[in-house]
């Protein structure tokens, strides 16, 4: 069956579907988005940062490098959620060769469902000479005993959500199928679970909401991994920490905005990632908040800045741009340095 005849079977058997399960059939079903395509790249619908530069790669090894001098020393395991092509731990590996200390003492696991990108990981990873990989569809809390480096970029925004708003009372959105006109419509009900309208409390001052119940299952998840095993987690997306006042939902086709009932199985479906709950959950494990700062600070207190003076030296006048338009790009507040946020939380 495809996507529409799936979700409309559904769809009859409540007359109605929340847009989180609707979201999940676009993204994760049998033809689902993020299962059968290659979605990440120039020609595609979406670009992430380390695909626009080396250098975004290389400040997060320095990172990482430097929070394992620090504080493991020791066999650890490094772990990335939802890795893409590959780019971005290539780019770590290489920029770890200088350190062989840090490079001898990882165990790489790369948390991965789709079979064409898991194809594209193995060829960039073969290219730099580095086989000792294991794949991965979920995080293993009982991994083993060594300590963890668990990071992740535009990993969380991808997780389905609910979208509710406030008129005088809460309503959560729906959508419904229309026979006659062979359309899918949203429709608006009256929230009146109890445990759900206190969770919505605190956004009573913005009047909407996006929850997701899975993005919040799986960082604890994390958390519970790292309360086990030790270690950090780097989680790198764009998202607030205070609500917004607008819905985050957006979905991308052949790097254009679309509607969600568009292309279905065939665009991309995300929304801005709850960085106070993500913190909350951590408190929640008794875990550390190290840091918690725009991409720009972080990327720049990684030596972003004189990376990119480096690399510009003695460069032709076109090279000198296209390096310099990759540094705007990752940290102008109009771009990626303000939108994207970068939580660290660990346990020692």
């Amino acid at each position: 069956m495809k996507i529409k005849e799936i979700i409309i079977s559904e769809i009859k058997k409540n007359n109605k579907i929340d847009v989180s399960q609707f979201i999940e059939f676009c993204l994760y079903g049998d033809d689902g988005y993020y299962i059968k395509n290659d979605a990440i790249g120039g020609k595609n619908d979406f670009i992430t940062s380390p695909e626009i530069s080396q250098m975004f790669g290389e400040m997060l090894a320095a990172f990482l490098i430097n929070y394992w001098n620090k504080n493991i020393k020791t066999e650890f395991n490094l772990i990335e959620l939802g890795p893409g092509t590959g780019t971005l731990i290539v780019d770590i590996l290489r920029t770890a060769t200088e350190n062989k200390k840090f490079l001898n003492e990882i165990n790489l696991t790369l948390i991965e469902k789709n079979k064409n990108l898991i194809i594209k990981e193995k060829n960039n990873l073969k290219n730099i000479n580095f086989y000792s990989v294991n794949w991965a569809k979920e995080i293993d809390i009982k991994k083993n005993n060594r300590p963890s480096i668990i990071y992740s970029n535009e990993f969380f925004d991808c997780f389905p959500i609910r979208q509710f708003y406030k008129k005088n009372k809460w309503y959560e959105k729906y959508i419904k199928y229309n026979e006659k006109q062979k359309i899918f419509n949203f429709i608006s009900e009256e929230v009146d679970n109890i445990k759900m309208l206190n969770k919505l409390e605190k956004f009573n001052d913005v009047g909407v909401a996006e929850i997701s119940d899975a993005r919040k299952k799986y960082f604890e998840l994390v958390c519970k991994h790292i309360k086990k095993n030790s270690g950090v987690c780097i989680t790198i997306d764009y998202g607030y920490k205070e609500p917004p006042k607008n819905f985050s939902l957006q979905t991308i086709y052949n790097h254009n905005k679309t509607h969600l009932f568009e292309n279905l199985g065939n665009q991309d479906i995300t929304a801005h990632v709850n960085f106070d709950e993500l913190m909350s959950i951590a408190y929640k494990y008794e875990l550390k908040i190290d840091l918690f700062c725009n991409q720009k600070d972080f990327l720049n207190g990684c030596g972003l800045k004189e990376r990119k003076e480096e690399l510009q030296k003695n460069k032709n006048e076109k090279t000198f741009k296209k390096i310099e338009l990759d540094y705007e790009r990752l940290t102008n507040k109009s771009q990626m340095g303000e939108i994207f946020k970068v939580l660290v939380i660990s346990c020692l």
